[in-house]
This record gives structure tokens, sequence and C-alpha cells, in this order.
């Protein structure tokens, strides 16, 4: 098999991003499954070491792969370097051999993966493309990663690293972008492909399910929260931890928490969250937030207004924030409602009169909850993370770990890898 280069598409002038033509986008598919069959050739022991030198090459302490990154990635995707810095190696960290080969020997059973799977990628967070390529590779499939708007340069960055160690190994991924609604791009992708996964609003996951010709899952809509129990309301550990836990990209991801249950009555949540506020500024200091859109800041701005005006108005309301919408907002609500928030580092504190209340409140949002941090003792964390489980929460973290989800994290409740891996497929 002879090598090539990572596939890249010129330049173009909306911005500096790359932007696919419907020709390129068919010559990018026949190159994949022209170097699928040599990925097909290859032990799985070989690909997992060639994996573990190139995660090895981003996390190591002089990495050039996040120098680079660290240089290109707040100007693509609005970030500041702090948090790219800080938070794009804990994305990659569960790629290393000690998470990956548990996660194949438990879900693919030695099969082989699709020949080629699309994956289309949301643009919130810059780092999500890595995990799709490898796991791809690894079962044997080429993938095509379409990334979204807002990370349209990592994708290509984490190819090259691959090439830079086996550019065999890499001529099996391309990331090839086209803006969403590109019909021609999308039909030659959607028709290509055994196996689409995607990832954006309903509405989008919904139209790409009915034109996908092969097999298609789909990650949708997801909120997630935090419970600290009365045990630990107290703890500065805890409040410093959920403040990383809203601090960390800036709240875009699945599993950043929008509102958080204190175990205890309203004064109890009202300490918390003026601790919290506090913390905040202090994470604001250390990564800085992203550019802020104007549609958003006017959103946390209104936002914080309506909770001040509820104050003014005799409700029992409480609002701590920084002078700067984007560095954190947190609002003190008299009843526990779930309502997500304008995001941007912005969370509801609720008082939880008694555990025994929080089922129900749970309840209506079972069908989009993802995952819940939580701050107990350890005679009660099983029972509560246990609980949360059962209220449809897919996964429960310590707080300060809910953006370091691990790599068998079954999102959406499906399995990582066991869904890829059966079916029928057509053939190479």
């Amino acid at each position: 098999m002879t090598a090539r280069p990572p596939l890249a598409v010129p330049a173009t002038d909306e911005g500096d991003a790359p932007v696919a033509s419907a020709p390129f986008v068919a010559t990018a598919i026949r190159a994949l499954r022209q170097a699928r069959i040599g990925l097909a050739a290859r032990r799985r022991s070989d690909v997992l070491g060639v994996v573990a030198d190139v995660i090895d090459d981003w996390l190591a302490v002089d990495s050039p792969w996040l120098v680079r990154a660290v240089a290109t990635l707040p100007a693509a995707t609005g970030f500041s370097p702090a948090m790219i810095r800080f938070a794009l190696p804990a994305m990659l960290e569960p790629l290393r051999t000690a998470q990956l080969e548990p996660l194949l020997d438990a879900e693919s059973n030695a099969r082989g993966g699709p020949p080629l799977i699309l994956h289309v990628l949301p643009g919130n967070l810059p780092g999500l493309a890595a995990i799709p390529a490898v796991l791809s590779l690894v079962i044997g499939s080429a993938a095509l990663l379409k990334p979204g708007r807002g990370d349209r340069a990592f994708p290509a960055l984490f190819i090259e690293s691959l090439a830079a160690r086996d550019a065999d190994l890499a001529a099996a991924l391309a990331a090839v972008y086209w803006p969403g609604g590109d019909r021609a791009c999308e039909t030659l992708a959607l028709d290509a492909a055994d196996l689409v996964i995607a990832s954006g609003d309903d509405a989008s996951i919904a139209d790409l399910a009915r034109r996908a010709s092969g097999r298609f899952i789909g990650h949708g809509h997801r909120v997630s929260f935090a419970v600290v129990t009365a045990e630990t309301v107290g703890d500065a550990r805890a409040v410093a931890d959920l403040a990383l836990d809203v601090a960390t990209w800036d709240q875009r991801g699945c599993l950043s928490p929008q509102l958080c249950f204190v175990e205890g009555d309203f004064d109890v949540a009202c300490d918390f969250g003026a601790r919290l506020a506090a913390e905040l500024t202090t994470q604001a200091a250390a990564l800085p937030a992203a550019v802020m859109p104007v549609g958003d800041r006017l959103a946390v701005r209104r936002w914080r207004d309506e909770a001040e005006w509820a104050s003014f108005d005799g409700e029992r309301y409480r609002l701590f924030a920084a002078a700067d919408e984007a560095d954190g907002t947190v609002v003190v609500e008299p009843t526990a409602v779930f309502r997500p928030t304008p995001l941007w580092r912005s969370i509801r504190v609720l008082p939880l009169t008694q555990w025994s209340d929080l089922p129900a409140l749970l309840a209506p949002l079972r069908g989009v909850l993802e995952g819940a941090g939580l701050a107990a003792p350890p005679g009660r964390w099983g029972e509560c993370a246990a609980q949360l489980s059962a209220a449809g929460v897919h996964l429960v973290s310590r707080l300060g770990a809910m953006q370091r989800p691990p790599l068998a994290w079954r999102q959406g409740g499906r399995a990582r890898l066991a869904d890829w891996c059966i079916g029928d497929t057509r053939a190479a």
C-alpha cells in the first residue's frame, strides 16, 4: 500500500476554514475505501501500539502537537490558550492503552467494524474528533470525520500527528468539512458510509437519520447537573470542584452542569451559591473564558436581570454575578425546578429539602439527562449514585471529574463500541 499525506482541503475565504466540494468528498471516500484494505490486514495490536505512541506524543510535557494546538485552536474555536492547554490533554488521556484495551475486550468481541464510518461531529468542543478517529482505527474501520463549524482545526491536526508516526494508518482517516445543509456533500457521505454516527441538535439528527443509507447512531440534545449532599455542602473542595466542572470548556459540553441541587434549605443554598460564585471568579482568572458572542452575552444579561427583578418583587431569589457575563453567574432559586441556563458558566443552585424529592424533579427530563456530578460522603456515595442512575443519568461522576469521562462512558445510554460492530456491512 502506498502511503499518502493526510487528506487536506484548500482553504477558502470562509475565515481560514477549509471547505470541501462534492468532488473532493467523492475523492476522499474513494481514498478511504482503498486505505481500509490495508487497515483490515493489520493486527489490532499493531494499531494499538501506534495509537499509544501518538497519544504519548500529545501528552508529553514538551509536546510539539500540544504547542501547535495552543497556538492555532484559540483563533479557530474562540477558546482561550489557557483552556486549550488545560482541557485538551484531559480529552485525549482516556485514549491511553489502559482504558482502550479493556473497552475493546468488553465491547468488540474481536469483531471488526464496518468498512467506512461517517462521524458527524459537534462543533462545541475541540478535541472530540480524536476519540471516534482512534476507535474507528482499532476496530479496523476507515473513518470520514465531518467536523462541526466550531472545531475545524483539530481533526486535521490530529490526523497529521498520526501520519508522523504511521502514514499508512493515517490514510484511513480523513477530516472533511462542509457547511451544514450542503446537500451534495452530505448525500455523497451518507450514501457511502456503512455506519453514520452523528452528534448535534435533535432536528439535525432526525434529518440525517432519514437520509442515511447504512446503519445510523445519533446523539442529540442532553443536559447535566450536580448534587451536593448535606454532609458535603460546607466542604470547600466540593465548591471548588463544581466551579471547575462549570468553567471547563465554558459549559459547552453535554456533561457540563447547568444546575446544582443542594441538600438543605434556601439559606444553605445561598451560602453555597455565594462561595461557588467566588470560585468561578477564581477560575476565570486561571482559565479565561472564550470570546463571547453578542447574542449569548445578551442572553446571560437577560437571565441575570430576571433574577434581580424577581428578588426586587419579593421572591426569594439571590444573584451572585461576576462583572463580566462570561466569567460566571450563580442564581439561587427558592423552588427546585429543573430548568437549563444560558450556559457560559451560568448555573442555578436549588435547595433540595430532602433527597427523596429528587427522583420526581428529574422525571420530566429523563429522556435528556446525561451526567450528574455528585458530592457525597463515602457512606452515601453508592446509594446516591445508584438512585441517580435509576433516574436516567448515564454517567455519575465525582465533582471535579465531570469533564473527564472514562472511555467506557455510555453516551445516551448506548455502548461505546458494541453498536458499531454489529449487523451486516457492505463489502469494502
